[in-house]
């Protein structure tokens, strides 16, 4: 009988012993995915009105390269001047003060009035 509870004590010792050497061990390993230190920023579509036509060049100032910007640009408007780029609204606040640039909006969906056509199927 007193083998009994000599044997659950060391047994009981050990596993606290290996229990804690796990929790070292695991405390002091570095984390294998890196954290988030800041999520990305959706980018949106922004509608830019120029005074000339060096789109790239004027999107390259706030992008930092001609290779960020070309992408970057959706839709070049030829009735006026102006561009449609996918921007954060960090970079489009910042193309707002770039020389050359008249105003900056974000772009808007809007939905069609549908109300002919909803009096019809009714």
């Amino acid at each position: 009988m007193a083998q009994d509870k000599y044997f659950s004590s060391i047994t009981l010792t050990f596993l606290f012993l290996i229990s804690h050497f796990l929790f070292i061990i695991a405390y002091d390993l570095e984390p294998i995915v890196d954290p988030i230190v800041d999520p990305p920023v959706a980018k949106t579509s922004y509608i830019v009105f120029t005074k000339n036509h060096d789109y790239v060049k004027i999107l390259a100032s706030v992008l930092g390269s001609e290779e960020a910007a070309k992408p970057a640009i959706l839709y070049n408007y030829h009735e006026i001047v102006g561009f449609s780029a996918l921007l954060t609204p960090e970079e489009a606040s910042r193309l707002s003060d770039q020389e050359g640039v008249l105003h900056v909006y974000e772009d808007r969906y809007l939905d069609l009035d549908k109300g002919l056509e909803v009096q019809i199927n009714n």
